[in-house]
Parts: C-alpha cells; sequence; structure tokens
C-alpha cells in the first residue's frame, strides 16, 4: 500500500478556504498523475472497510465504483491506495525472476465463473494479486493474500469474512486456497476451501 490519508487529513477539506488551500496541495500530492483519481483504494469507514475504484472524493463523500458506493466523509477513517499494475515499473521493483514470469494480467475460469486475474509487482517486493469476476457476485476487484512462487508454481489464498462478504456479493464468508503451475501463457491448477474445490485455468 502506497500513502495514506487519515480523517484527520479528511476533516481539514471543509474548514475554510485558508485551511483548505493547503489540504488540496495535499490531497494532490496524493493523487499526483493522474487526471482523475481513478485508483485501486480500500476505504476504512465506522469500523468496517470496503475496497474499489475511488473515483471522487469531496467535501461530503468519498465515491467508489466496482462497487458503485458512496460513503459519507465524516464516516470515513482512513484511505489507503493500492498498488497495481498500471501504477507500478516491474523494471524498479526487486521480483525474482520467477516472479516475473507470472506477472501480467489473464482471463481466469474457474468452475463456470469467468473473471479477470492480474498479478503484478509490489513496491515493496514480491507480488501482488487481485481477481474479479465478470458472472459472480458484484464484479469488485479481491485482494489475493498469501501468495507465493516456487519455480513455475503459484499459491495464494482467496476470502471474505463480516461485511466484506456483503460488499463482493457472498453470502457466507469462507477461504479457498489455490495453487496452479505456469505453462507458458497459461496457470492452471486446482483449489480447494469452505464447501467448494474445483480446477481453474487462467491465460494471458
Amino acid at each position: 500500500m502506497e500513502k495514506i490519508i487519515t480523517n484527520n487529513d479528511l476533516k481539514k477539506i471543509s474548514l475554510g478556504i485558508l485551511v483548505a488551500a493547503p489540504l488540496f496541495f495535499l490531497l494532490g500530492y496524493f493523487l499526483r498523475g493522474c487526471s482523475s483519481v481513478n485508483r485501486q483504494a480500500k476505504v476504512t469507514y465506522s469500523g468496517s472497510f470496503t475496497e474499489g475504484t475511488l473515483v471522487s472524493l469531496n467535501s461530503k463523500n468519498v465515491i467508489l465504483q466496482d462497487p458503485d458506493f458512496s460513503i459519507p466523509l465524516e464516516t470515513v477513517e482512513k484511505i489507503e491506495f493500492l498498488e497495481d499494475a498500471q501504477s507500478l515499473n516491474p523494471n524498479q521493483v526487486p521480483l525474482s525472476d520467477s516472479e516475473k514470469s507470472f506477472v501480467g494480467t489473464y482471463k481466469i475460469q474457474i468452475g463456470t465463473h469467468k473473471g479477470v486475474l492480474s498479478i503484478f509487482p509490489r513496491k515493496t517486493g514480491g507480488i501482488g494479486a487481485t481477481l474479479r469476476f465478470t458472472n459472480w457476485g458484484k464484479g469488485s476487484n479481491e485482494i489475493l493474500t498469501g501468495i507465493r512462487v516456487t519455480g513455475k508454481s503459484i499459491r495464494f489464498v482467496r476470502s471474505c469474512a463480516g461485511a466484506r462478504c456483503s460488499e463482493i456479493g457472498s453470502n457466507v464468508p469462507f477461504t479457498q486456497t489455490y495453487s496452479g503451475d505456469l505453462d507458458g501463457k497459461k496457470i492452471q491448477g486446482a483449489y480447494q476451501g469452505t464447501n467448494s474445490s474445483g480446477r481453474w485455468l487462467a491465460e494471458r
């Protein structure tokens, strides 16, 4: 995660012109290089959190897409911008040769469900990944955890708990562990988890 705007920063937006000017300068620092925000973000609010594409921020609301969501600014505790493949340069990130071979955007099929798997370098080293289904749930980005690469094999965990489950469109909490092997532009493997198991295929 790159930069964090705390609730103290956010509240200053509404304090007036003298305070607002330097705050928007600060906000511009966080969002520099973007004609519009359009950044993956995790927003913590009222003891919960949601993740999606942050499209706008004003004195009243934080607006997200994927999923579409409007959060009253007064309830926001923290905004964390998440690393993604577009904002990072692979040549500037310390990756192993094995990790580099997995970086890319894949069309993925898990059983009857289809979506997009993105594997990208992290500024802190190693790789991160997100998964988004096009025919399941709310089509929102899910951040994968426990990513581990060994040679041509990859392992990661997909899970949700609490409010996050309803935000992505799941009726129940779950944990699924995925493993697969890279063969050219394809990753093939199996997953097993909470009351579910099967095969998956991802192709660049």
